[in-house]
């Protein structure tokens, strides 16, 4: 059964959001502004979608990627300068369909994509193969706290382990997208275990490099 909804938008500069990831951000424009104020008013659900150009300060449905997440505003406060500090909760994959202009800001219909469930390939043996990789990537990564990413990823669910990996990688936002655009669990992992090795060579690279240069 194919599921729709109707939301408010808010699209996101350099920012991808996952399913299961609470992301803290702060919205200034004053279209996003509008659509936030209807979400909390309404059942505090948005659509969140990345921007291709973050540099475009007033994104049409054309600047915007169509794959985004549905998400929970979780709190809202209001700055002093007029700005809104929102932490949100990624719920569901969702692809836009339609866009409806309002008062001020943009609704769009959106198709929630179910969550899949694996039913072929070695899903255990590729979620072992990712958490060992992604344990030594944060290892090697000085922005990323080993404990809380560790404890992050102790979860048996493959959809849940992709898309918070996927969240805590320091890629680009186009890698980024790519990886929310794979539905499949198991497809996803196995992207991310191939990000997950070429980003653990550069960072061994890059610290093989500072020893030498050390040493020298």
């Amino acid at each position: 059964m194919e599921v729709y909804e109707t939301l408010p938008i808010v699209p996101l500069r350099d920012v991808v959001v996952f399913p299961h990831m609470m992301m803290p951000f702060v919205i200034g424009r004053p279209s996003s502004t509008r659509a936030l104020e209807h979400a909390l008013l309404k059942d505090k659900r948005i659509f969140l979608a990345a921007q291709h150009d973050a540099s475009i300060d007033d994104p049409q449905p054309e600047d915007i990627y169509t794959m985004g997440c549905v998400a929970n505003v979780v709190q809202s406060l209001k700055l002093p300068d007029g700005n809104i500090k929102v932490l949100v909760e990624g719920v569901e994959r969702a692809r836009a369909v339609e866009w409806k202009e309002d008062k001020g800001f943009y609704r769009v219909v959106v198709k929630v994509l179910p969550r899949q469930k694996e039913q072929t390939g070695d899903v255990e043996g590729t979620m072992s193969r990712v958490v060992a990789l992604f344990e030594q990537y944060v290892k090697l990564s000085n922005n990323l706290n080993y404990d809380a990413m560790v404890a992050a990823v102790r979860v048996d669910d493959p959809g849940k382990l992709g898309d918070t990996i996927a969240a805590h990688l320091l890629v680009g936002v186009e890698q980024k997208q790519q990886l929310l655009e794979i539905v499949s669990p198991l497809e996803r992992l196995t992207r991310i275990a191939g990000l997950l090795e070429v980003e653990v060579d550069k960072l061994q690279v890059d610290r093989r490099d500072r020893k030498s240069t050390r040493l020298n």
